[in-house]
C-alpha cells in the first residue's frame, strides 16, 4: 500500500489553527486517520481526532474528509504542537511531500484559484490576502507573466517570508520604548540609564499590513565597555544582512554614521517628539518620520514609511497577476528592494 502524503497549508508560525492536507489511496488514508479518529470520517464528513505520542498527549482537533483519497487535519496553531504532528505523521508512515495545488485545494475550481490558496497558506503578511484574493481573475486578464512581472514577483516576496527590520541609534534615545509601542506589549527593557539594552532583542511585528522580524538593537555609546563593545559587533552584523535599517534618534543626539551596504534601505526616524524643542531641533530636517512612543505619534506614519521601503505602493496597486510561481524559489529568495524616494544621503557614509 502507498503510503500517504502529506503537506501543510498553514506556515509555521503561531495562528489559532493549523492546516495539514492529506492525500493518499483509501484504504492507506482510512488507516491512518483510523489512528487519530475513533470514527474514520467518509467523504464530506468531518471527526474529531486525538494525536499522542511518546510525550504524551499532543493536541486534538478535528479531521475532515474532503474526498475518498484525501483529507485535511486541522490542531491548534501553536509551533511546538505543529512540530510534533510532523513526527507522529512520519511515525505513522505519512510522508511529507508537495502536493499538486488541485490536491491540496480541491474545493478550488480553477488551477490558479488553487495555486492562490496554495500562496496564502505560504504568506505571512495580510497585504499578501489583498493581491491573491481576486488571482485567477488576474491572471485571465494579464496574460502569461512577463520580465517586470517577475521582476515585481522578486520585490513581493517580502510578503511571503518576513523581511528583516532592525532599529539602531545613539543609545538612550527611544529605541526600546518605540519597540515596546510597535509590539503593544513590553518586549524590550527601558531605563533612563545609557546602555540598558546589550543583547539584541527580536520581536514580530505586523507594519502596515506587512509582517517583518524587528530587532531593537543595543545602542551606540561614546565610550563603549569590553561588553558594549562585543554588543555592537554583533549588532553590526545583524544589520548588515537587514533589509530595512530605522536609524533612530532625539532633539539634540545627531545623526549616527552607519555603513550599511548597499541594497539596504534606512528610514532616519526623529523619536520623542513630544518634546518641546523637537519642532526646531537641527536633527528634525533629516527625519523621513517624526514619532512619540510615549504619545503614540507618528506611529502608523512610521510603519507606512518601513512598508514603503519594503514594498512600494505601485507594486500593491499593479493590477496584473501576482506572478509567484514565475521564477525559481531561489533566485526570488533575499530579493531587496529598491530605496525609498528621497535623499537622506547625510546619515550614511
Amino acid at each position: 500500500m502507498t503510503p500517504v502524503q502529506w503537506a501543510w497549508c498553514t506556515p509555521m508560525q503561531p495562528g489559532a489553527i493549523a492546516l495539514v492536507t492529506l492525500h493518499g489511496e483509501p484504504a492507506a488514508l482510512d488507516a491512518l486517520l483510523s489512528t487519530c479518529c475513533r470514527r474514520v470520517p467518509a467523504a464530506g464528513a468531518t471527526a474529531r481526532c486525538l494525536f499522542d505520542d511518546a510525550l504524551g498527549s499532543i493536541d486534538d482537533g478535528v479531521a475532515v474528509r474532503i474526498a475518498p483519497t484525501s483529507a485535511m487535519l486541522m490542531p491548534h496553531g501553536g509551533v511546538r504542537i505543529a512540530q510534533r504532528l510532523q513526527a507522529w505523521l512520519r511515525a505513522h508512515g505519512a510522508i511529507e511531500a508537495e502536493l499538486p495545488d488541485a490536491a491540496l485545494f480541491p474545493e478550488c475550481d480553477s488551477p490558479h484559484a488553487a495555486a492562490a490558496a496554495r500562496m496564502a497558506g505560504r504568506c505571512t503578511s495580510r497585504r499578501a490576502l489583498e493581491l491573491l484574493r481576486d488571482h485567477a481573475a488576474r491572471v485571465e486578464r494579464s496574460g502569461p507573466a512577463n520580465a517586470a512581472d517577475v521582476a515585481r514577483a522578486r520585490r513581493l516576496r517580502a510578503l511571503i517570508d518576513p523581511p528583516t527590520v532592525v532599529i539602531a541609534g545613539p543609545s538612550n534615545v527611544g529605541k526600546s520604548t518605540l519597540t515596546n509601542a510597535l509590539a503593544r506589549r513590553t518586549v524590550s527593557v527601558t531605563d533612563d540609564a545609557a546602555g540598558t539594552t546589550r543583547d539584541p532583542v527580536p520581536v514580530r511585528l505586523e507594519l502596515d499590513g506587512v509582517t517583518v522580524d524587528w530587532i531593537d538593537l543595543p545602542g551606540l555609546l561614546d565610550a563603549p565597555s569590553a561588553i558594549d563593545a562585543s554588543a555592537a559587533s554583533i549588532a553590526s552584523r545583524i544589520a548588515a544582512s537587514a533589509h530595512v535599517i530605522v536609524v533612530a534618534t532625539a532633539p539634540g543626539r545627531g545623526w549616527p554614521r552607519l555603513s550599511p551596504p548597499s541594497p539596504t534601505t534606512i528610514v532616519p526616524v526623529l523619536l520623542q517628539e513630544d518634546r518641546p524643542d523637537a519642532a526646531t531641533c537641527p536633527e528634525r530636517s533629516q527625519a523621513l518620520v517624526s514619532c512619540s512612543a510615549l504619545q503614540s505619534i507618528g506611529l502608523d506614519e512610521l510603519a507606512i514609511a518601513i512598508r514603503k521601503a519594503l514594498i512600494s505602493d505601485a507594486d500593491l496597486a499593479d493590477p496584473r497577476a501576482w506572478a509567484f510561481d514565475a521564477d525559481r524559489p531561489g533566485a526570488l529568495n533575499g530579493a531587496r528592494s529598491p530605496q525609498p524616494e528621497g535623499d537622506h544621503s547625510p546619515i550614511v557614509e
